[in-house]
């Protein structure tokens, strides 16, 4: 049974039609200045599109450029192996980095300590500061998760509570009763 032609049928020819063409990547036999030359292209930053959109006329997005990159950025595993694997490493390599300027720093000016001492010393602000930045960073995700803000609320609330309290003192009047003694000045003994 064959199919009618209608308005919204495609031709065999437009279905069959390659309209996307990836952009290349470099291969193993390529050379190291012909892979620096056909390297992916720099994504650009959603800032500059988001520029684009709200001033037309001010253009530096440039809308040609392959989405291939946002999208395997976007769509990558940020808890993935490989990249908890990255960001170990990067963390490391700069943490070795910083040990080394302070090791430098150190043995610029001995200031009559001997290597060894400079280079202990060195160490012990290396860890110090290592301490700080992760003090530093537990207190920002306690921030960003809310911790402050809660915070904030719990002495609020505590405040009001005790302002509560202080006001039903102050208001307290006690009947007078057989049980209770009026204070009287007790006299002074000089």
């Amino acid at each position: 049974m064959t199919s009618v032609a209608t308005l919204y049928t495609a031709k065999a020819e437009d279905v069959m039609a390659i309209t996307y063409k990836p952009f290349a990547l470099p291969t193993a036999e390529t050379s190291v200045a012909a892979a620096a030359a056909a390297a992916e292209p720099e994504a650009k930053s959603e800032d500059e599109y988001i520029a684009s959109v709200l001033d037309p006329q001010n253009r530096a997005y440039d809308a040609t450029a392959p989405m291939e990159l946002h999208l395997q950025k976007e769509l990558s595993n940020p808890h993935g192996r490989a990249k908890k694997q990255a960001r170990w490493q990067a963390a490391f390599v700069r943490q070795r980095e910083l040990l080394a300027q302070y090791v430098r720093e150190e043995l610029k000016d001995l200031k009559g300590r001997t290597r060894r001492e400079a280079r202990a010393e060195a160490v012990w602000k290396w860890r110090e500061r290592l301490a700080a930045d992760r003090r530093e960073e537990k207190k920002m995700r306690w921030i960003h998760r809310g911790g402050e803000a809660a915070l904030l609320r719990r002495k609020a609330r505590r405040a009001r509570k005790e302002r509560r309290l202080d006001e039903r003192l102050r208001n307290l009047v006690l009947k007078e009763s057989s049980n209770q003694v009026i204070p009287v000045d007790a006299p002074s003994n000089s």
